[in-house]
């Protein structure tokens, strides 16, 4: 496929992150786009301000003459109808992942990738490139401040992007260099286990020419890396080429030191947790690789806000602060909950969290149950789902069962039902708390907004 031919592009899916900025990347660079989705929100109308038309609900007579191309989500199956109509209709149609390939070969690509942190990670590393004058294209799987939106189409060598392992997404990407931020079990509707993600991960890494950086402190990120041809580089708390030391958490900001064999300094960040010193450590480590002074990534790094719905502060409901955050994983919400007890050090804190899709939720059931452990109180809504990616009666799990399984752990839970009924919950308690922490990768986001109106 030759992209300058291609002048009319219909994504599918648009109102995915991903999709989404690969949709604006395109209408920047030319292309007239426009796309449809299953259901409206907030992506889809900051989309529509922007003059892309996008079609609610997905059917296919929205399809228009004249479309080029037609790109969709992993998501969106082959035998929906709008797929169905394009392929009757003769158009070319190619993934999200796909055409992100195709793109990617036309720059020094540097993926980023891990089954936690790496949208994170993408932006920090994407706006270290653009403050050190590198104008970098960009694509993250969530919105940043610093683009006012999520993806950013640059003139330089360097295209930092997201790169994703769901359903072997990334077997798309030959990226010059990558980082790993963390290798987990997730997306267990399409991986048998663990083995199989780390082998994806394998496959993928092997074929990243110039340079690894990966995290020291993840036994299977090194073990799988082992073999690649790219030269390494990791960054950990322990023993690293780029090291985090004496990190402490204060008055609403956490600091730590950096060594690489010598102190290079101090790095400052607004978001808390650990892991998000451990995020900024694998963006520092990459851009320092590329050649970026210290103190470019210093002043980069200590005006970073986060990215959208990643502790996501919100706003005030009353005097008890409302924080967003997209965590969805056993181990994304302990950390998350660890990292607000470390941010309000005494104060009380009501865990809100939605799960995301029945096959997630059994496949990790004993992981969510235990990572409630160190919670005030926990408020668990029932499980978000996508309509035709599965189907809830084949699942003996529910939000319910999973409340009373964290209760018997001794942990103050109570189920929250629909997100009706679990806004009246929090409303009826929030003034007890000093922070309401709104967890979970679905809706419960619109619930989080509502609070503070």
């Amino acid at each position: 496929m030759k992209l300058e031919e291609i002048k009319k592009i219909y994504f599918l899916g648009l109102g995915g992150v991903g999709v989404s900025a690969l949709a604006l990347l395109l209408k920047e660079m030319g292309k007239e786009v426009l796309g449809s989705d299953e259901s409206r929100n907030e992506i889809i109308e900051d989309l529509r301000k922007k003059g892309i038309k996008v079609f609610v609900p997905q059917r296919a007579e929205n399809i228009p003459a004249g479309i080029d191309l037609a790109v969709y989500s992993v998501a969106v199956r082959e035998d929906s109808p709008e797929r169905m109509r394009i392929k009757e209709m003769g158009i070319k149609q190619m993934s999200y992942p796909e055409l992100l390939g195709i793109l990617i070969d036309n720059k020094y690509g540097i993926g980023v990738s891990g089954t936690n942190g790496k949208t994170t990670v993408t932006a920090m590393l994407g706006k270290i490139l653009l403050e050190a004058d590198l104008d970098p294209t960009i694509i993250v799987g969530s919105k940043t401040d610093y683009l006012s939106g999520n993806s950013r189409l640059g003139r330089g060598e360097y295209f930092v992007f997201e790169s994703d392992e769901y359903r072997r997404a990334f077997s798309h990407y030959f990226p010059k260099a990558a980082i790993v931020t963390y290798i987990g079990e997730d997306h267990l509707d399409y991986y048998s286990g663990l083995e199989e993600i780390k082998s994806a991960f394998h496959d993928y890494l092997a074929r990243v020419p110039d340079l690894l950086v990966l995290n020291a402190d993840d036994p299977d990120s090194l073990l799988i890396s082992s073999d690649c041809p790219a030269r390494k580089i990791t960054f950990g708390f322990n023993e690293a080429d780029y090291t985090a030391k004496e990190i402490k958490a204060e008055n609403g900001k956490q600091t730590f030191q950096v060594w690489k064999g010598e102190l290079l300094g101090e790095i400052s960040l607004m978001i808390p947790g650990s892991f998000n010193a451990s995020n900024a450590l694998a963006a520092l480590a990459m851009a320092s690789e590329l050649g970026v002074d210290f103190e470019t990534v210093k002043k980069s790094l200590i005006s970073f806000k986060g990215a959208w719905r990643r502790f996501d502060r919100l706003g005030f409901s009353g005097e008890t602060e409302i924080i967003a955050d997209y965590a969805h994983t056993p181990d994304s919400v302990e950390k998350m909950i660890q990292a607000a007890k470390e941010f309000f050090p005494g104060k009380k804190i009501l865990i809100v969290f939605q799960p995301h899709q029945y096959s997630r939720t059994k496949n990790l059931f004993n992981g969510f149950v235990k990572s409630f452990d160190s919670a005030d109180k926990a408020v668990i809504s029932d499980i978000f789902f996508v309509k035709g990616r599965e189907n809830p009666e084949n699942f003996d799990v529910s939000s319910k069962i999973l409340a009373q399984e964290i209760k018997k752990r001794g942990v103050d839970c109570v189920y929250g039902g629909n997100l009706e009924e679990t806004e009246k919950i929090i409303k009826d308690s929030a003034s007890e708390f000093s922070v309401v922490l709104v967890l979970g990768a679905g809706d419960i986001y619109e619930t989080a907004k509502k609070l503070i109106e």
